[in-house]
């Protein structure tokens, strides 16, 4: 009776430093927490991503959170390297601009790290990641200032939220552009929207607002859940979170919807609903009006869908992907019509550049308190879908 063959040997891990190992670690960690989200990842995952067992990572890391931590320190030392590189070639908005788009090309994971799971961290440990990357920030303000002196402070922080924001759409945008290629252009955006020219058409103390009648009770419930996944995320709140946030006991949200999972599905769908109609009628700037005016309207909506595409039921995922993609043609062939020597690829480039630019300043910090957010809002995303690659 012949042997059944015996199994391959498991390739050894190359030997590292131990300090090699860490970083090595933490750039796997940070590659699956941004492709399968936090609470999907496992110590066991990701050493066997690197050769190694789970125990031998506890060498390095005491736990997940450790890791992930580890992560996101991977990425802002590679977005601090590209600070201190632009500082010492003179710190000029256009080099910082194309270094910071390099560093982001490098680091996809990064952007999603930071906005979506370093919330997973103690509190000690969020408040140094996001003082490291205040720090990019108040860099790239400055630049911006020394180039624009008069610039109104508030203003400048709505062009750099959006400048940011374009050179992070990588982290949720595939193209298929080669680096080499998408590089410029994303480098050209970016500087598109920090460098945006803003005519404030709002009068003094912003639009009034439309009285509404008072929700009923169903959708006070669905709205609660968007703010408080946008605020917490969905896997931290729980349906007794959101009863108590509208005074009702958590198991009450049964009689109106049938899980926590359909209340992040109806976020996505509030947002696909409210989409701008782009047909072959349609204007750049008719779309983007419509699409500002959707995401000042649905901010917590749309917050809910930047970090939480990775918790949808599949079945739903699928079918919201494949409208999300539509969409993303539509506003191409649109974008394509009024520039026609933009190439597809370039195309949908600048058009999820732009929308990511406006995501960003609506859900981020007090920006959408600005009673001239809107003319900033449309001034970018007119500016990014405008933006020339270096090509032409």
């Amino acid at each position: 009776m012949s042997r059944a063959p015996s199994p391959a040997p498991r390739p050894r891990a190359p030997r590292l430093s131990a300090a090699e190992r860490r970083r090595e670690l933490a750039r796997t960690a940070a590659v699956e927490f941004h492709r399968r989200g936090f609470h999907q990842v496992t110590i066991g995952g990701v050493a066997a991503a690197v050769g190694l067992t789970a125990p031998a990572v506890y060498r390095h890391y005491a736990n997940k959170n450790a890791l992930l931590a580890g992560a996101v320190d991977t990425g802002l030392e590679e977005i601090e390297a590209a600070m201190a590189a632009a500082a010492a070639d003179g710190g000029s908005l256009d080099d910082l601009l194309r270094r910071l788009t390099t560093a982001a090309l490098r680091r996809p994971d990064f952007w999603t790290l930071l906005q979506r799971e370093v919330r997973h961290l103690d509190d000690t440990e969020q408040q140094h990641a996001h003082s490291r990357f205040l720090a990019v920030r108040d860099e790239l303000a400055a630049a911006l200032t020394r180039r624009t002196p008069d610039l109104d402070p508030g203003e400048r922080d709505v062009l750099v939220t959006a400048a940011l924001a374009v050179m992070a759409t990588p982290s949720t945008f595939r193209s298929a552009l080669p680096d080499e290629r998408l590089a410029p252009i994303l480098a050209a955006a970016a500087r598109a929207a920090c460098t945006a020219s803003i005519v404030t058409a709002t009068p003094p103390g912003g639009a009034p607002e439309a009285r509404e009648s008072p929700p009923r009770r169903a959708e006070q419930i669905r709205d609660t859940a968007f703010a408080l996944f946008h605020r917490h995320g969905y896997a931290a709140v729980s349906l007794d979170d959101i009863g108590a946030a509208v005074g009702i006991a958590g198991p009450s949200i049964y009689h109106h919807y049938g899980s926590k999972a359909e209340l992040l599905v109806a976020a996505f769908d509030r947002v696909l609903d409210g989409l701008p109609a782009v047909d072959g009628r349609a204007t750049g700037a008719d779309a983007l009006r419509d699409y500002v005016d959707l995401a000042l309207r649905e901010r917590e909506a749309i917050g809910t869908r930047a970090t939480e595409m990775i918790n949808l039921p599949a079945d739903d995922a699928l079918r919201i992907e494949r409208a999300l993609a539509a969409d993303l043609a539509a506003w191409t062939a649109m974008l394509r019509r009024e520039r026609p020597a933009l190439d597809d690829d370039e195309a949908a480039l600048l058009v999820e550049a732009a929308r990511s630019a406006v995501h960003d300043v609506v859900r981020l910090g007090r920006l959408h308190r600005r009673p001239t957010v809107r003319d900033e809002l449309l001034a970018v995303g007119t500016a990014v879908l405008d933006a020339a690659p270096p090509t032409q």
